[in-house]
């Protein structure tokens, strides 16, 4: 059977990769990912490389289908973990049993994002909106503010950043005193955590790769990361 493999790839920084990722990179004779996530592997590529751009990712994938039933090994990288707001589900979808689908995990953000805050995230909600920007989705939200649940999410940073979360939210009836942390950067040399509420989250901007925390009590430990020296306490 043909097999593809979706490889997490961590959230930026090479010293999240994991061994069996460098590995599979390696021995694939034809590795597809965007230019940010290739550079991450310079020394292990071997095979062919297909940049991959958000424009692209259809036709790539459906490459890497016809590579792999001619006897390629395909290495599909995919940042963070391919199985939340990854790449995973774009090539479930494109595939067919016919198509052995082999995911190696990563490190994601939201991993990461916990750690630094030293969150225990086993009861977090989780929201991502990479894949869409639905009213439903955002509803669903603010139902959990409501309910004072902690939440980790992903921002689109072109629809929905993170100043555009405080704003909904707060046009929605979630006080604006309510705690709120960005992080940005994760693990990379800029890395920058802010900590503060909605209403001071409304008034900065973020790059794109960045993750938001709501938090469902105005309570959180004070902490300096020791990765860097931004902090803004509330």
């Amino acid at each position: 059977m043909t097999k593809i493999y979706v490889i997490g790839v961590g959230p930026g920084s090479p010293d999240y990769i994991t061994p069996i990722a460098r590995k599979v990179v390696q021995n694939a004779h034809l590795i597809i990912g965007s230019k940010r996530a290739l550079s991450l592997f310079l020394e292990d590529i071997k095979g062919d490389i297909l940049s991959l751009t958000s424009e692209s990712i259809g036709e790539a994938i459906d490459y890497a289908v016809e590579s792999a039933k001619i006897g390629k090994i395909v290495a599909i990288l995919s940042t963070g973990d391919p199985g939340f707001a990854g790449l995973l589900r774009p090539v479930l979808n494109k595939t067919t049993d016919s198509v052995d689908v082999e995911v190696i995990p990563g490190i994601s953000s939201i991993q990461i994002c916990a750690a630094r805050l030293n969150m225990c995230w086993d009861e977090t909600d989780l929201f991502s909106f990479h894949e869409g920007v639905s009213y439903e989705k955002k509803m669903k939200l603010v139902k959990a503010v409501k309910e004072k649940r902690d939440i980790i999410l992903l921002p689109d940073p072109k629809s929905f950043p993170p100043k555009e979360i405080a704003r909904f939210l707060i046009n929605n009836g979630i006080s604006e005193e309510t705690t709120a942390i960005v992080c940005e950067n994760l693990t990379l040399p800029n890395e920058k955590i802010i900590i503060g509420n909605l209403k001071k989250i409304l008034n900065l901007d973020f790059g794109p790769l960045c993750v938001m925390v709501v938090k469902g009590f105005h309570r959180i430990r004070k902490f300096l990361s020791c990765w860097n020296d931004e902090y803004v306490g509330l």
